[in-house]
């Protein structure tokens, strides 16, 4: 810490200059010392499967609620339908990981999605596509 700024080093470990004024004026949230960290995640589904939404969201809530990674005590995990269009409806799973190294959050954050994306096939259900994956093609 310099007299004007002070050395950072950002994830990549390249050096940053931050200037003293900003650690008074802004919030610092260093994320390496939190508990849990809160992941957000949406799937698209086929509109013709939305009478079965309940039950998988159901299962995603006790699939992640199981999950000893899963952090419950700040917030439960949620899957809900947040979404419906003419091609697709969406579900939002939310859930919060304890502290672990990043390659073991990616792992985890992997293995959640694809035990999810189980559970959506195991109901019957076929993933969605979005308005833009369709123009993409």
């Amino acid at each position: 810490m310099g007299l004007i700024t002070t050395r950072l080093l950002n994830a990549e470990k390249f050096p940053v200059l931050v200037p003293n004024s900003l650690f008074s004026s802004q919030v610092i949230v260093n994320k390496s010392r939190a508990q849990w960290r809160a992941m957000v995640t949406k799937i698209p589904i086929h509109t013709e499967d939305l009478d079965i939404i309940p039950q998988i969201s159901n299962d995603i809530k006790f699939m992640l609620g199981s999950n000893p990674k899963v952090f419950l005590e700040k917030e439960a995990p949620y899957c809900f339908l947040s979404r419906i269009e003419s091609s697709y409806a969406e579900l939002t799973i939310g859930y919060n990981l304890r502290h672990m190294s990043k390659d073991a959050l990616y792992s985890t954050q992997q293995d959640l999605l694809l035990q999810s994306v189980q559970i959506i096939k195991n109901h019957g259900a076929k993933l969605g596509y979005t308005f833009q994956d369709r123009n993409n093609e």
